[in-house]
């Protein structure tokens, strides 16, 4: 199972007996998975992947205005999940289209429209069980053990629009795209998914995804330090061999009497602790990790005089 099915099963299970958030939720997922039958008998039918989701459109439609509902399952080749069809119809299907937002009736006809329901979602709550309507309806959340990526397929560019508005309107970094002749609603980033998530009432999702970003940063953090530590000794070997050969060449040269005491101190304890650290070496000299670095520069650059017969 997916982590969007788990999502989408965890959400169904949320329970309200507040007759407007029902209808919020209805009027989400009939915008963007709802296929209207306008004739005589008006009726809708719904498709979805996911069984639970089917089940509970039926129930939505049944308790809101005791609709006629029927839920086959259709096979489909080269596909291993069966597609589930949830089909609405009776003498309150047309009442149910106007509520919705989805359908308006006037002295020209019959319009469909495209633009969020705004007398619906005007309460936090209501708009909360819209987006969940939308979500369960036509939308998808990659596994967080890869991307961060949350998608709501929508039939309208000017639906697609009122939708990013909307969900801009909690702190979410929303945005829109066209796909495919199919406007995407996308969210992008970590924190926008979890908010998302908590915002449709996956909970348990939400937190499951913060767990995983935690345990990423973690690693993350573990490989940087990782690196950093591995340049930072291959640093510290690349300079104590620079030095040590430096010494040598002082040596080879008959050059070692005549160095500063100082200097003859920082050659004689880098001879014998090649694989001292500069702090280390620093405090068996009883000096400043900064003196320690000057007297073995100093003894560098010495050695490169000789080489060039400076000396």
């Amino acid at each position: 199972m997916s982590f969007a099915s788990d999502i989408k099963e965890e959400v169904v299970r949320i329970r309200t007996r507040d007759g407007a958030v029902k209808l919020s939720e209805l009027s989400g997922l009939t915008f963007v998975c709802g296929n209207l039958k306008l004739g005589r008998r008006k009726a809708v039918s719904y498709r979805t992947e996911n069984r639970e989701v089917g089940r509970h459109i039926a129930a939505l439609g049944t308790s809101l205005y005791g609709l006629d509902v029927e839920m086959e399952e259709r096979v489909r080749e080269h596909r291993k999940a069966p597609l589930y069809v949830v089909n609405m119809s009776g003498a309150k299907a047309a009442q149910m289209l106007s509520d919705t937002g989805v359908m308006v009736t006037d002295d020209d006809g019959i319009h469909l429209l495209s633009r969020l329901p705004g007398a619906l979602i005007r309460e936090d709550e209501a708009r909360r069980a819209f987006v969940r309507g939308c979500f369960l309806g036509a939308g998808s959340c990659s596994d967080p053990q890869g991307a961060y990526s949350v998608e709501l397929l929508c039939r309208a560019e000017s639906f697609a629009v009122g939708l990013v508005d909307l969900l801009n309107e909690y702190g979410l970094s929303a945005n829109y795209s066209l796909r495919r002749n199919r406007y995407v609603v996308y969210l992008k980033e970590g924190d926008s998914v979890t908010g998302f998530l908590a915002l449709i009432g996956s909970n348990t999702a939400a937190l499951d995804l913060e767990n995983v970003r935690a345990e990423k940063e973690t690693r993350n953090y573990v490989n940087r330090t990782t690196n950093c530590e591995y340049a930072n000794l291959d640093k510290l070997v690349a300079a104590s061999v620079k030095q040590q050969q430096a010494v040598n060449t002082i040596l080879r040269h008959g050059h070692f009497q005549r160095l500063p005491k100082a200097l003859k101190e920082a050659a004689e304890l880098r001879l014998n602790y090649p694989d001292a650290s500069l702090q280390e070496l620093a405090d068996m000299a009883d000096i400043k990790k900064s003196g320690m670095n000057h007297r073995l520069t100093r003894l560098v650059e010495y050695a490169q005089d000789l080489e060039n017969g400076l000396l």
